[in-house]
């Protein structure tokens, strides 16, 4: 008997709460664990790594907070500290959490919170920001409001830094923390030091599971444990990681993907949203790590390894086109049943990225030059597919955001507004709106924000989730049918909010002064070119209209972001001069 106590204690170290000072072993079954239940017991949970409830599946409001819990508020908090939290209760995790189910944003934060002073204060500065941005009536100056931020991101280091062990846990705090540090820093417009937060998550997130050479063409494999809290980390990480990688902003090692792409195959049809939101980001992780390997080993690679890359960007072709198949086959099965219009815009969402994967995956080991530039006009119909797709997303959005309710806000706003919306008061069905009118409905969207006071949108929208900004970039920057990329541009003009790294106004006016570096006078006089009236969607004659030229076109844009809220944005390219040398440029934005 007296050897028995310490083995039980050893086998219930991982187990859930209850089970621990019960000293007895734990199933470590979830929610609720069974040795519990069948006892008839309350299951405390696993501390951060979720669980938890009454026997029969249940929250507990009395306990900590767990994965199935309502959030609650979690005590020891000043009344300004307490205002936040609630605010991120009701709205900064939903908002956040975008179109998509997020474990991390949604359920995680929340356990965390309550058990962790470095992830309370992470939280209660992120959720501070989103609420002094779209609240400008509380009771703080913008001063006092911004040394309140302060002092709750210096208290979730301080806290961070007396928790310094390497145990699993503490590395799990670090994380969760660390992704609230990154979240953080976007929205205060601080890109550098924001993604000097995700370098280092996406390292320690690697190095705990799977340590892989700097050289790998291929992404880190962590695959999905039965841990709810590793599983909302590795998602996070894997869906900004994609974010910053648009903008090469990702070292090749530091790549994720959450299934093993030489052995796992795509099922026949995706059981839900989120996983085929899942296999198309390591779809796309997978395209991103190839190139960026490309682009480092350009010059010493082999005749094996170049054939190694024409492989993998093979195989990664094939696995886009198979994705395709499976949604399909899920898109046709859903027409049968009724779902929500966030799902709908969520599968929406999905085909417009899907076609921008299968152009960046196709032309990945294209050499840099203006030559290779042409390359990308043999894919105007995957473009005419994702502006084709952004425009059923705005249908969506129209027609559940522009309700009659809201357009009786419009009596005392302009004429040009009023006309505009007049004609949804007669409209049963916003699907039938013209083309033309949501072209007006584009060029008016930032005023009309302002009139209907939307939530959440405008310069200060913010939402942690990739939406349709970088496919909209990537068409503007890529296409040169002047229609097209012309209407691209006003779309990111339009776009009501920010998406992470991705400012929609700020990438216009980088995509502006390409356009004009570009073109120059090219369509000078060409006043069919340069209207903005008309079509969204080109015609057959927008297709006829000549592009620039190969020598004409830059090649290699990348984005300097600011560290710095009121700092400067610059973009730098390269394009060849006379006597066909290459140079680079760099220009500020804005000026």
């Amino acid at each position: 008997m007296h050897g028995h106590v310490p083995l039980s204690r050893k086998k219930a170290k991982t187990g859930c709460k209850t089970c621990k000072i019960r000293r007895v072993k734990c199933d470590e079954g979830r929610p609720a664990c069974r040795r519990c239940v069948s006892t008839g017991r309350v299951c405390d949970g696993y501390g951060i790594w979720g669980g938890g409830g009454s026997p029969y599946g249940q929250p507990n409001g009395n306990r900590d907070l767990s994965t199935y819990c309502t959030p609650v508020p979690v005590g020891n908090l000043s009344h300004e500290e307490q205002l936040c939290f609630d605010w991120l209760i009701k709205r900064t995790a939903k908002k956040f959490a975008g179109l998509f189910p997020s474990d991390f944003w949604e359920t995680l934060i929340f356990q965390a919170s309550a058990q962790e002073p470095a992830v309370r204060h992470a939280v209660i500065a992120v959720s501070s920001t989103h609420r002094f941005q779209h609240q400008s009536t509380t009771a703080l100056t913008k001063y006092d409001e911004e040394c309140f931020t302060l002092r709750q991101y210096n208290k979730a280091i301080q806290y961070l830094r007396t928790n310094v062990t390497n145990n699993r846990y503490s590395l799990r705090v670090a994380l969760i923390t660390c992704m609230l540090f990154i979240t953080l820093e976007y929205m205060r417009g601080q890109y550098q030091m924001a993604g000097a937060h995700l370098q280092y998550g996406m390292k320690l997130l690697s190095d705990m599971s799977a340590p892989r050479p700097p050289s790998s063409m291929m992404p880190t494999t962590l695959s999905p444990e039965e841990d709810f809290a590793y599983n909302a980390l590795v998602d996070a990480y894997v869906r900004l990681g994609i974010q910053a990688a648009m903008f090469g902003h990702v070292a090749s090692h530091m790549y994720i993907v959450t299934k093993d792409p030489l052995s796992t195959r795509l099922p026949y049809t995706f059981s839900s949203l989120l996983e085929a939101r899942r296999s198309l980001d390591d779809l796309l992780s997978r395209v991103h790590c190839l190139e960026k390997h490309y682009r480092d080993h350009h010059a010493p690679q082999t005749p094996t390894s170049k054939q190694q890359m024409l492989n993998t960007q093979s195989r990664i072709i094939a696995d886009l086109s198979l994705w395709g198949k499976t949604y399909t086959v899920t898109v046709a099965r859903l027409k049968t049943s009724k779902i929500s219009g966030k799902d709908h815009m969520g599968y929406l969402l999905l085909r417009v990225h899907h076609e921008m994967a299968e152009i960046m995956a196709s032309v990945c080991l294209s050499p840099e030059g203006t030559e290779s530039e042409l390359i990308f006009d043999s894919y105007t119909e995957n473009f005419i597919q994702i502006m084709t797709s952004f425009l059923d997303i705005w249908r969506i959005w129209s027609s559940t955001v522009f309700r009659k309710e809201d357009i009786s806000k419009l009596d005392n706003a302009p004429e040009d507004l009023k006309a505009i919306f007049q004609k949804f008061k007669t409209m049963s069905d916003l699907n039938a709106i013209l083309e033309a009118s949501l072209l007006e409905l584009l060029e008016k969207a930032p005023t009309l924000n302002q009139y209907l006071k939307l939530p959440d949108c405008g310069a200060n929208g913010f939402t942690v989730e990739m939406g349709y900004i970088p496919p909209t970039y990537y068409t503007a920057l890529k296409c040169r049918v002047p229609r097209l990329r012309r209407q691209a541009v006003r779309a990111l003009r339009a776009a009501p909010h920010r998406e992470g790294l991705w400012n929609g106004s700020l990438l216009a006016d980088v995509l502006e002064e390409i356009i004009k570096v570009e073109e120059g006078d090219f369509y000078a006089g060409n006043m069919f070119v340069h209207s903005s009236v008309g079509h969204i969607l080109p015609r057959d004659e927008d297709l006829l209209v000549p592009k620039v030229p190969a020598e004409a076109r830059v090649s290699d844009v990348k984005i300097l972001l600011p560290d710095d809220i009121s700092g400067h944005t610059y973009v730098s390219y390269r394009r060849k001069v006379l006597g066909g040398e290459w140079m680079t440029f760099t220009r500020k934005i804005g000026v």
